[in-house]
């Protein structure tokens, strides 16, 4: 029993790491895609495909995440994915803020 509580703590902590991943390329690429744009560079669109999708992956691995979690209550959870959908962004930052050592 004790084995198999270590697996979900080692994968919840993988999963966290990825989240975070793909949040700093969203932002990153994003910026650099914007700023690319701007000056009319070609391979700005390459950029905000990049963080597009990376976007799309720290949305799903959020929801995924706070549901998956033992200490929220279904309330919260429904709150959370609701924060996840409608503004990513500033509910990502809320979770890292949050929830990054727990």
């Amino acid at each position: 029993m004790k084995h198999l509580n270590l697996h979900k703590k080692t994968e919840m902590a993988a999963l966290k790491r990825t989240f975070i991943i793909a949040f700093t390329v969203s932002i990153f690429s994003s910026v650099l895609g914007a700023i690319m744009k701007l000056n009319h560079l070609e391979s700005a669109f390459a950029f905000l495909t990049i963080g597009i999708i990376a976007s799309i992956t720290y949305i799903i691995m959020g929801i995924y995440l706070v549901n998956k979690s033992t200490k929220l209550t279904s309330s919260k959870k429904v709150l959370w994915t609701i924060g996840f959908i409608m503004f990513s962004f500033f509910t990502a930052i809320i979770y890292l803020i949050n929830y990054k050592n727990k």
